[in-house]
């Protein structure tokens, strides 16, 4: 055999050696760094989850005494009992307040929440008459009030001719406020939602007499 079959065949063999090696052993290795990789990735992924969790908590953690206060501010202006005699002096008050005309107040069935819990909602609606700053002053007013009162929705129309304001100077409108506030009876055990009582007042309805002129 000749020196240069000698080369080919020597040369042969050293490159089958290295890609045998390559399947064998540099294929595995490169296979295992891949899935080493990826688990790095992964575990990489979670430590960010658990850091912007870490974060969550500790922002809650320190903003937790204002929450508390905020909870107990708001207890505060929860009642246990309906108190819809209370609340309605205290609705005129502020339509006296604002200069609105025509108050009426129409109490609704109380409800139980929609999600559960341990409090009633009493649905209240409230129609009067006034200008658009007076209805922009009485929702402030409503906002302001001792007891916690929330406003659903708000319609107005300009109102007839007759009405109480110039109609040179600011039109007249004819409002309606759909509302709901709540009370928290005591004797209702926790995450339980109560059974809206029954009322001999529902759908009663008070009316104010217009104020006089200004």
């Amino acid at each position: 055999m000749s020196s240069r079959n000698v080369i080919l065949l020597g040369t042969l063999g050293l490159v089958v050696l290295v890609v045998a090696f390559y399947f064998l052993l540099l294929g595995r290795l490169l296979e295992n760094l891949d899935q080493q990789a990826e688990a790095r990735d992964q575990r990489q992924a979670t430590l960010v989850e658990l850091q912007a969790e870490v974060a969550r908590l500790e922002e809650v953690r320190r903003n937790s005494p204002e929450l508390q206060r905020q909870l107990l501010e708001l207890n505060k202006r929860i009642p246990t009992q309906p108190e819809v005699e209370t609340l309605v002096v205290q609705i005129e008050d502020i339509a006296q307040t604002a200069g609105v005309t025509q108050t009426q107040i129409l109490r609704g069935d109380p409800v139980p929440p929609e999600g559960g819990g341990d409090f009633t909602v009493q649905p209240i609606t409230m129609s009067f008459e006034g200008t658009y700053e007076e209805l922009l002053e009485f929702l402030r007013l409503a906002n302001d009030l001792v007891r916690l009162m929330a406003v659903n929705n708000v319609a107005y129309e300009v109102a007839e001719e007759g009405t109480t304001a110039a109609p040179d100077v600011e039109q007249n409108l004819v409002v309606e406020i759909d509302a709901e506030v709540y009370y928290q009876p005591t004797d209702v055990p926790e995450g339980t939602a109560p059974v809206a009582p029954p009322s001999p007042e529902t759908g009663s309805e008070t009316t104010t007499a217009a104020p006089a002129a200004k």
